[in-house]
């Protein structure tokens, strides 16, 4: 009897294990970034970034424009902009320009301001062309 409840024991808790590892597995493949906390991005404080993005690569008082570069894991270029992302850049005052967006890239206008977002995979980068240079840069895409 004592047997039977050991083995039983046995069971319940390899199948509790089990259902953490892939609770666990799930959560940590889908999307990293939990979406809830932004900051300014560097070039442009007043479009939001998530906070737990990584600065990698940035280029600012270039004569053609200001970029800085984002690592975020859980990305994909072929998904565009996430929904909740979205959702956050409109909520800080940005409209989308779908007319001026080509390929992964999409621009932002505010208060005469535009911004450009281009999604690679795993990462991201926020261009501010210069006043006088306005048209989407060319060769973001990182053609994978």
């Amino acid at each position: 009897m004592w047997q039977m409840r050991v083995r039983y024991s046995f069971y319940v808790l390899g199948m509790i294990l089990m259902i953490l590892v892939i609770v666990g597995c799930s959560s940590s493949n889908s999307n990293s970034s939990s979406w809830t906390t932004f900051v300014g991005a560097s070039v442009e404080k007043s479009f939001p970034v998530p906070k737990e993005a990584d600065r990698i690569e940035t280029a600012p008082n270039n004569s053609k424009m200001d970029y800085v570069h984002y690592s975020l894991s859980g990305l994909q270029e072929d998904s565009g902009v996430p929904p909740a992302y979205r959702k956050i850049i409109k909520e800080w005052g940005w409209n989308e320009k779908v007319e001026e967006g080509k390929g992964t890239t999409t621009v932002y206008e505010k208060d005469k301001l535009t911004v450009q977002l281009t999604i690679h995979n795993n990462s991201f980068t926020v261009l501010v062309p210069k006043k006088e240079s306005k048209a989407v840069v060319q060769g973001l895409d990182s053609g994978s």
